[in-house]
């Protein structure tokens, strides 16, 4: 890959990196974009369609989205863009539409062209960018999963949105145009390693089960409101959220930032004899007290309550990096071939980030600095986005959707 970073964050700065990476033979470039540049343009969509359409037309295919934020090299940009031109042949599928059984179909159709040479393993590493607030993700997970039992591949991806939003919008790059509530896959012949770790812990007796669901919002949690649920059950364990707790339920726009951060939902999967916990993070709350996530939650689902073990901010804010770092090795294990030339990309969830700015620690030191010593030699590695969801491999053969997850894949570089 070669690897180029605008540090504006405007159209006209992102468009003269475009034309270098062209100028350099790439033909295939993904950006990482924050939020804090273009996406403060009124005329983002038709803006973005232009340049992308643009180098549609002339072979040159664009993926990637808008994240809240971006790194490079552990550095934290709230504006600007990575760019990444790519030297493999990519094979890229469009799902403007996540609705059943449309998607499935989409992908079916999508992916014709290159069935033969997925079923010979020759494509890799699939990228996948979806919606962040888009009401889903299920569908396209669901759509993922049907893919990788059919042809083995390893999948790493991130949900794009803006936090100065948070609702559905245009923040999505394809080859054609800009979409939302959609998703852009792309199909590569690089090979990578994938880790995945993100350091909460069950909390004790919180085993529960999801008893009444509409789309992504979550209505009951063992026959109780959402909301109720979760108020009772964490005012019981946290003192100070228990003093506020009557004025966070009169405010409940604020209960992600004093709540959902701190304990996330745990998603229960067992896997024969193991058992993996999925951190999923409210991000809203519905009038009807009912919780809203990035993906619909299944009625029956079996999930806990998740919290950072530790005395204080600083042992907490190790649990994540410990984490963080456990991946890194993770991937380098998976990776297959250790003498290829690599490069390490992290899918990290925004709100980790939230998470320690609110222990007030520092963020940079906390979730990049050893992978960033390890990684010292290589230039803008570790790169990626900060994420509203992160899209994974993972061991037992599916692809799963995280939140304030730690999703790093050590990557052939080329």
């Amino acid at each position: 890959m070669k690897i180029k970073i605008e540090a504006l964050g405007d159209l006209e700065s992102l468009e003269k990196n475009v034309k270098a990476l062209i100028v350099d033979g790439f033909k295939h470039i993904m950006i990482f974009h924050g939020e804090g540049g273009i996406d403060q343009v009124s005329s983002i969509k038709a803006d973005c369609d232009r340049l992308l359409n643009k180098a549609g037309r002339n072979n040159i295919n664009i993926f990637g989205g808008i994240f809240p934020g971006i790194f490079d090299n552990g550095k934290l940009m709230e504006r600007g863009s990575i760019l990444a031109g790519i030297q493999s042949e990519v094979h890229f599928v469009t799902l403007e539409n996540l609705s059943e059984p449309h998607v499935l179909d989409a992908l079916k159709k999508g992916i014709a062209p290159i069935e033969a040479d997925l079923a010979k393993k020759e494509f890799q590493t699939l990228f996948v960018f979806g919606d962040g607030f888009g009401e889903l993700n299920l569908n396209l997970i669901n759509s993922l999963n049907w893919l990788v039992k059919r042809y083995p591949i390893n999948v790493l991806g991130g949900l794009t949105g803006r936090d100065g939003v948070k609702a559905s919008h245009f923040t999505i790059f394809t080859p054609e145009k800009i979409i939302q509530n959609g998703a852009v896959l792309a199909f590569t012949k690089l090979k990578s390693g994938i880790g995945v770790k993100h350091g909460w812990k069950p909390l004790p007796d919180s085993n529960c089960e999801i008893s009444e669901i509409n789309g992504c919002f979550i209505g009951k949690i063992n026959g109780i409101p959402a909301l109720d649920f979760y108020m009772d059950f964490i005012t019981k364990q946290d003192t100070a959220v228990a003093r506020k707790k009557n004025f966070l339920l009169k405010n409940p726009t604020l209960f992600f930032e004093e709540v959902a951060i701190k304990y996330p939902l745990g998603i229960i999967r067992k896997q024969g004899k193991h058992q993996q916990i999925i951190d999923r993070t409210a991000v809203s709350v519905g009038a009807d007290k009912s919780l809203q996530f990035s993906a619909e939650i299944p009625v029956g689902t079996k999930v806990c309550i998740l919290h950072l073990t530790g005395n204080s901010p600083k042992q907490q804010c190790n649990n994540m990096s410990e984490a963080a770092q456990l991946a890194y090795i993770e991937s380098l294990e998976n990776f297959p071939d250790p003498l290829l030339e690599q490069r390490v990309i992290i899918m990290d969830c925004f709100g980790r980030k939230r998470m320690v700015d609110k222990l007030k620690q520092d963020f940079e030191n906390i979730e990049f600095q050893v992978i960033a010593a390890d990684q010292i030699g290589k230039s803008h590695s570790p790169m990626g986005p900060m994420t509203f969801g992160e899209i994974s491999s993972m061991e037992g053969g599916y692809v799963e959707l995280h939140n304030k997850t730690a999703v790093v894949c050590t990557i052939e570089d080329k």
